[in-house]
């Protein structure tokens, strides 16, 4: 038996749940309760495939990245991945100047020119990886991941929730923005939101004055944010019962937030934070379709 293990949140657990369907279609799903996840399985899908523990003799399969298999090799050349890795801030430095210089907006995930360093604990060395790599991602994933996401069924009643709100609220107008600001974490708020608000600003004075933007964030603070900066008539945002900087601590925060990852997931075109899977689990389980801007 292959078991899908991965402790993480939201967008994690859900991409080592497909990864492990994909290397085996019967893989279950051990999904436990812990600080940072206490809605149970069952209280957020209808799959049945959730077990409450590990039995003796099962396979662990415990990471949030999409399995690379032998057979992708020739999909994938080595040194593909661009997100993630370690680069030399010269090279980085390089590569925004020419992504300028050729007219595009500010997408950090296309600054990368020059092969990475990757760490061996959580990456390929030859850098055959496909996680953030939206857009570039070639076909051949494209076909073998999105039926497998499309394959996850959230509970009725939140997919009732979820059609109510995009019936009202949603249009082909709408793009939709996904702001990680790692409050939870100090030296990655420092290192990646602080320089991102830059980079969304830059993306949002680029959208047409029609163009109205449904926010998901981890922090209260975004929202009323968002309307200063674009006016309140081009803000949406699911009314939610939970705070958002709380929504870890409660099984009707977890359910909101997969609301929230549902309705991104409707959107044509996404403004995703940088290295965060919450958005990345939104554009597969939107069929991996959608026009995608990283900040």
């Amino acid at each position: 038996m292959l078991v899908s293990t991965e402790p993480g949140g939201l967008g994690n657990r859900i991409k080592s749940w497909v990864s492990a369907r994909r290397i085996d279609p019967c893989a279950r799903v051990y999904w436990p309760r812990t600080p940072n996840m206490p809605a149970a399985f069952g209280e957020l899908f209808d799959n049945d495939c959730a077990i409450d523990s590990v039995p003796a003799g099962a396979v662990d399969h415990c990471s949030w990245r999409l399995a690379i298999l032998p057979g992708d090799v020739a999909a994938l050349p080595a040194g593909f991945a661009t997100a993630g890795g370690g680069a030399h801030p010269l090279l980085r430095r390089f590569g925004r100047f020419v992504w300028h210089l050729r007219g595009e907006p500010d997408d950090r995930y296309r600054y990368m020119i020059a092969p990475k360093r990757f760490s061996p604990r959580s990456m390929r060395a030859d850098g055959r990886i496909i996680d953030f790599e939206y857009g570039r991602i070639p076909q051949h994933f494209r076909d073998v991941y999105v039926p497998l996401f499309a394959e996850v069924a959230p509970r009725a009643e939140i997919l009732d929730r979820v059609a109510t709100y995009a019936r009202a609220h949603l249009g082909a107008a709408t793009i939709g923005v996904q702001v990680r600001t790692w409050r939870d974490d100090p030296r990655r708020h420092r290192k990646h939101h602080r320089p991102a608000i830059g980079r969304l600003r830059a993306l949002l004075d680029g959208a047409a004055g029609d163009r109205r933007f449904f926010v998901v964030s981890d922090d209260d603070d975004i929202v009323p944010w968002f309307k200063t900066v674009v006016g309140e008539s081009r803000v949406l945002a699911y009314p939610r019962a939970t705070r958002r900087r709380d929504s870890w601590q409660s099984r009707e925060g977890m359910v909101e937030d997969l609301i929230d990852m549902l309705l991104l997931s409707r959107c044509d075109e996404l403004f995703a934070s940088y290295l965060s899977t919450f958005s990345e689990t939104a554009w597969w389980l939107g069929g991996a379709k959608a026009k995608v801007a990283v900040f």
